[in-house]
């Protein structure tokens, strides 16, 4: 039985553009320890954080980085509190630049992974693009949350016309009638 080669873990910092020179392709993981915001952000990265990064040339000689990565993480319904396993995935390309001025000179389609020094940080830069993939709010199904929903308002029977007293408009209902 054939087993697929181990990844091995990413390096945190690398030189981008003499990447994109270069053509080259970065495969492996990034380690889950440098992505501390991310695991902030969710119960628990529960599986490697696989990763592809193709530094390339695009039109008009920008230097890009198409970012491929997945892992699945734990995360809390917003109903029931309770763990909810959720696989996220990351397919998107950014335009590597030196400044901010300069990210603002890229087309709207591309954005920007904006590195002022030689190297950059590409643990930090998968971590930003999970937490821009996480859901606004997440719920399991209806039928696999532990909160019961009903689908009529509960009424407090407590409450009976009799305590029309206690009712601040039934003075005006009073004068109403007359």
């Amino acid at each position: 039985m054939l087993t697929p080669p181990k990844r091995s873990n990413l390096s945190q910092v690398v030189e981008p553009r003499r990447l994109v020179n270069q053509g080259v392709t970065l495969t492996g993981n990034i380690d889950r320890k440098l992505c501390v915001r991310f695991a902030d952000a969710v119960i628990e990265i529960s599986e490697p954080i696989e990763a592809e990064l193709i530094f390339d040339v695009a039109d008009q000689g920008r230097k890009v980085v198409h970012i491929i990565a997945s892992t699945t993480v734990l995360i809390a319904c917003q109903r029931c509190l309770e763990p909810i396993t959720l696989p996220l995935a990351i397919d998107t390309v950014l335009g590597i630049v030196w400044s901010e001025d300069e990210a603002k000179s890229l087309p709207k389609d591309l954005d920007p992974w904006v590195v002022e020094e030689e190297a950059g940080d590409i643990a930090a830069l998968v971590e930003d693009e999970f937490l821009l993939a996480l859901p606004f709010v997440t719920y399991h199904p209806e039928d696999q949350c532990s909160v019961v929903l009903s689908p009529e308002p509960i009424m407090d029977e407590s409450l009976s016309e009799d305590e029309g007293a206690d009712n601040p408009f039934s003075i005006l209902e009073q004068l109403k009638k007359q």
